[in-house]
């Protein structure tokens, strides 16, 4: 069976369509096998107990052994009662290498398995994140292989792209009657970067947060998964604004403190400058504010101040200021995050350079 990912298969488990006879679950973010194993119970069990649910592990301490498992698995019949999981739980590294023994006997049942009994294989290591891409390539992989059967789901927890927590955020907030925008959402994908795993971390902070309207915009996201007042941001381009050197540097030292990245800074004033930009347009065209808000997905509250810097700047000086946040953009990916802290600490200097005493804005 072709490999799938974890959403896909909470997904399948969900609608109870299909059957399970063998799960082979792996990866580094392991504590997604228990959210599976859970999904599992809730979902083809009626009332969990000692005979129809069994953990096996297989570690240093007991002595599990696959002939056993797999001679359960065939006791089990269609009858609801009788139905069964199996959780065979990895521990250590060294159970990882299947004996010869095993392997045949794995082998046989993936050619004819029971559908009334779900036979979880589940790879639960402690490990560095180092130590354990050396294990999947010395061992993990090898099992891939081994088990490769019509039969077998074969699930790298690792694997989850973009869409698919996008998707689920959207899907996990709305059943807690809340809701979240796009910027919301691409926000979020911007603090936690490329760690999508982390972000099923903060959905917890999401839920219990207090926002207008049950909806979270990018300013909500920036104040409950950072920690860092909202605010602190327009204290930033206010600075700018007003090339007030003190304050950008006093609020930057702020958000630095707070464990703000760099990219992260860089990435909202590309953002900011850009929609005012785009304000600008639009109010040439003569566009109501208040359109020009939703539009921009800009929160009602920040709205009038948003528009008073819209109007206070000029398209030249725009294209000044962002034209020196995409070089910045351009070192902090090249040249890595010390970099960008410091060409961030310089950023108001060149600011201030790039408006001679000659040329009106």
């Amino acid at each position: 069976m072709p490999e799938i990912t974890f959403f896909d298969l909470m997904k399948r488990v969900a609608s109870k369509k299909g059957e399970f006879p063998f799960v082979f679950l792996y990866g580094y973010n392991e504590f997604l096998g228990d959210r599976v194993i859970r999904a599992f119970v809730e979902n083809f069990l009626e009332g969990k107990s000692d005979f129809n649910f069994r953990r096996f592990y297989f570690d240093n301490e007991e002595n599990s052994d696959w002939g056993n498992i797999i001679n359960e698995a065939n006791s089990s019949s269609f009858f609801i009662q009788s139905r069964k999981i199996l959780v065979c739980t990895v521990r250590d590294t060294k159970r990882l290498s299947l004996q010869k023994e095993d392997k045949t006997i794995l082998k046989e049942y993936l050619k004819n398995p029971n559908n009334n009994t779900i036979v979880i294989f589940f790879v639960s290591l402690d490990l560095i994140k180092d130590d354990y891409k050396s294990v999947k390539k010395q061992k993990i992989d090898k099992i891939v292989k081994e088990l490769n059967s019509p039969h077998c789901y074969q699930v790298d927890l690792d694997k989850i792209s973009e869409r698919e927590v996008k998707d689920y955020v959207k899907s996990y907030l709305k059943k807690q009657g809340l809701s979240i925008t796009a910027s919301g959402l691409d926000k979020l994908i911007e603090i936690k970067e490329d760690d999508f795993i982390s972000i099923l971390h903060q959905l917890p902070k999401l839920e219990i947060a207090e926002v207008e309207e049950k909806r979270l915009d990018s300013q909500d996201i920036d104040e409950i998964i950072t920690g860092v007042e909202a605010h602190s941001i327009w204290d930033l381009t206010d600075a700018i604004e007003n090339e007030d050197t003190e304050k950008y540097l006093k609020v930057l030292h702020y958000l630095f403190l707070h464990g703000i990245k760099p990219t992260l800074i860089l990435g909202t004033l590309i953002t900011y400058y850009n929609k005012i930009y785009t304000a600008k347009f639009l109010l040439k065209r003569n566009l109501p504010v208040k359109d020009i808000g939703t539009i921009l997905q800009q929160h009602p509250f920040f709205l009038n101040k948003f528009m008073n810097s819209v109007r206070r700047f000029s398209e030249p000086r725009l294209l000044d200021i962002l034209k020196i946040i995409y070089a910045l953009d351009y070192e902090q990916k090249t040249c890595g995050e010390e970099s960008a802290r410091l060409s961030l600490q310089h950023f108001i200097f060149q600011v201030r350079a790039s408006k001679p005493g000659n040329k009106r804005y």
